[in-house]
Parts: structure tokens; sequence; C-alpha cells
């Protein structure tokens, strides 16, 4: 006859066989507590680069889209005691190993801390906009650190609190390390009037890299909102309505300075244009990325679509010598780089980077990113090929295969191959 084991009995022999399982069973549920972090280790993260230009490199400028440093970005920062520069944590490596950093600034600069900026943000915000955009002058703060030589701020955010925003930028850029294109007191203006300290939107900005390179760098948009766009006597952004002064400032750029012109040996356009959230670019795009390459653009730095549109090989005419070829490179939309937008296509980014090589030669490549928080940094992880495989594949849909191939990790366009930077350059 089988003994009934008490009440008393049951708990003692269930502790006994707990006791003995305890190891266990700690060990199973610590592996279970760290599959969510080890998972999103493997599957997702990599660490900061180091050493991004190989010795071969003369000349390297880095170029990426649309950065937002206001809104859940600085919410973020705050709430967890950072300084908004956390952003380029991951990223910083690539632009301190650059010679030249640009990108688009969608989020104009306004002292909301200073309560006499704030009393006037509710009524100087644009009525006839929904979405309202700024970040405090601690992004230029962030922007400096990052080595970041230039911002385009043509786009369809810098006034989002009107002449409010408009000043305010302009005054929190002034003498900072930080040069800011496409916004201005005014459009077109005269000489006197930029040595009296105004700001021309439509500039053409210079930059020199050595002894023997000159670019040059101008910011205009096609996305705006009524009231942005700068005329000869009221400050705002360069609005593609003026592509005629836009074709007589590329023109310049490239006219030897022998002859009265800027003497650039490139020219960079950064454009706000296209459609959001859309992966293909429109035909208003081609026909302002045909314009731009007839008039002797020879890289094009699109973005506002916010996800990443392909890039072309747009061939142009050399206003300067009929009998010459000229090709542009057309980037349509390098997609976002610092935002808060939380669908797949809009965290998908890239750092473009124009390489001069010490032999002369040319080549443009791709660096994949996914943006986690906010912040961009190099794919990784068992999805690194995945997230690759997608990011080159919708840079390089519209490129002759020929032109380019996977290398190092990187898409890498062989400008060789290309009427891109050819004629002139430097020296050849």
């Amino acid at each position: 006859m089988s003994k009934h084991l008490t009440k008393q009995e049951k708990q003692r022999v269930s502790h006994q066989w707990h006791q003995k399982r305890a190891p266990l069973h700690a060990a199973v549920l610590l592996i279970f507590l760290a599959i969510p972090f080890l998972s999103h280790h493997w599957l997702f993260t990599s660490s900061a680069p180091e050493g991004t230009r190989g010795e071969d490199v003369q000349y390297r400028i880095s170029m990426v889209g649309d950065m937002m440093l206001g809104r859940h970005v600085e919410e973020h920062a705050l709430m967890n005691n950072f300084h908004i520069d956390y952003v380029f944590e991951y990223v910083r490596p690539y632009f301190e190993e650059s010679d030249y950093v640009t990108g688009n600034l969608e989020s104009p600069i306004v002292d909301a801390e200073n309560p006499e900026i704030e009393e006037q943000m509710e009524d100087a915000a644009l009525r006839h906009k929904d979405i309202h955009l700024h970040a405090l002058p601690w992004a230029i703060d962030a922007l400096e650190g990052a080595h970041f030589d230039s911002v385009s701020l043509a786009n369809n955010h810098s006034l989002d609190y009107g002449d409010l925003s408009l000043y305010e930028t302009l005054e929190h850029f002034e003498n900072r390390g930080v040069e800011i294109l496409g916004i201005g007191h005014g459009l077109d203006l005269s000489t006197r009037q930029t040595n009296d300290g105004l700001m021309d939107s439509s500039r053409i900005s210079y930059f020199d890299i050595g002894e023997d390179f000159r670019g040059a760098i101008i910011g205009v948009t096609d996305s705006y909102v009524r009231g942005f766009d700068a005329s000869e006597n009221v400050g705002g952004v360069f609005t593609s309505p003026n592509m005629d002064i836009l074709a007589n400032r590329l023109i310049h750029a490239k006219t030897p300075e022998a002859q009265g012109g800027g003497g650039a040996d490139m020219v960079i356009v950064h454009i706000h244009w296209g459609d959001e959230y859309q992966v293909r670019y429109n035909e208003d795009q081609q026909v302002d990325a045909q314009f731009m390459a007839d008039h002797g653009a020879d890289i094009v730095i699109g973005h506002h679509p916010h996800v990443l549109q392909s890039a072309s090989i747009v061939q142009g005419r050399d206003p300067l010598n009929e009998d010459r070829d000229h090709e542009a490179l057309v980037m349509y939309s390098l997609g976002n780089f610092v935002f808060d937008q939380g669908w797949t296509t809009t965290k998908e980014s890239t750092i473009a980077q124009l390489d001069i090589l010490k032999d002369g030669s040319k080549k443009l490549s791709f660096v994949p990113l996914w943006i986690e928080n906010a912040t961009p940094r190099e794919t990784g992880g068992l999805l690194k090929p995945y997230r690759d495989r997608r990011i080159f594949r919708m840079l390089s849909k519209d490129l002759d295969s020929e032109i380019y191939q996977v290398e190092g990790g990187r898409l890498v366009i062989d400008l060789e191959k290309t009427n891109v930077l050819k004629g002139g350059f430097l020296h050849d």
C-alpha cells in the first residue's frame, strides 16, 4: 500500500526539487532575458569605424541627406541627459577623415529656451503649415563637433516660424564654423548690400582643399511653402522659380578666375525636391537635374523624400565649351541622416563620399547606414547583408552595371568610366 505524503512533506520534496534545479533555471532565465539584447546586437549593431580613408586618397568630400535636430531627437537627448551631438557618435570618424563635409539641415535654429523668444513662437508659427520644426542653438555645436563645413537650409522647414526662424537662424550661425547655404536676407543682392553684411540666399560658397583644388557649393529648394522664397528685398530661401539665377551662379562658378569667374574645379548643388516617401524620382526632378547638368553642375545632392532614391549619370552640355562633353552625377535623394521617423525605408541611409585619389582618378562610394533612435551608424550584425543589398539596389538601379561594384562593404562608382568631373578638373 503506497504511502500518501502529507502537505508539509509535499512542500519539502518540492523545495528540494527546485533547489537542485535552481542553477539550471537561473541560467535559462538569464538566457531568456538576454535574448532581446543579444539578438539586437547580433542582428543590427556595429561599432564606430576606424581608418575609413585609404592611403591613396588625396581629397575626400562627404555628403549626407536630411538632418533634423529638434522634436523627438531633442526630447530623447534631454530625457537621457545627452548632448544633442550623441546622434553623430557612430559616424563622426567618417567626417574626421574627410576634407569637406556637407548636408541638409531641416530645422531652423530657434532659441526656445530664451523666454523672450519662446513667447513669440506661437504667434510666429505659420498657420498654413501643419508641422513646425526647430532646433536649439546647441545643434550648431553638434554640427561643428561632427566636422560639418556647410549645411543647406534651402528647404520647406527653414521658415516654419516666419521671420523669427529666419533671423534667429542667421544670427546663431553668424561667425560659427559651419557655413549655411540657400538662405539669406534677400535674393541676388548687389555687391554693396553684401558688403554691408547682408547674406544673399543665392550665393555660391567656395572652398579650397590643398593648393590645387577649388570647390563651389550652393543650396536651392523646389519644395517650399508660400512666403518662404527670398526676393530682392525680402529674406528667405533660394527657391526653384529663380532657376535663371541658379544657372548664372553655376556658370560663373565654372568660369576661370582669369575671366572674372569663380574658377571652381567642381560645382556641387544641394537641392530639396521630389515627393516625400517615394522611392522613385518624379519628372520635375528629372527636368531640374537636366537643367543643372546643362549649366555646369558636377554633383547634385538631393533630399526631401526622406527615403533613398537612385543615383544617375545625367548627360549635359558644357556651358563654357560646346565641344566638350559634360556629365553630372545626380543623387536624387540621400534619404534621412538624422531624423526621428520610424518605418524601415526612412531608416535606411548612406554617406556619399567623393574621393580624388593621388593618381588623379576619382570615385564615389556609398557607405550603408541604418538609423536607430535618430542615430545613423554603419549597418552591422546578421542583417547587414540584407540591409546593404536593399540600400545598394536602391542607389544603383539607374546606373550602368559597368561603372559600379560593391567593394569593401561599399557601393563604389568608378567616375573614370564616366564624363563626370572631366575636362580641366585638377588641371587634367
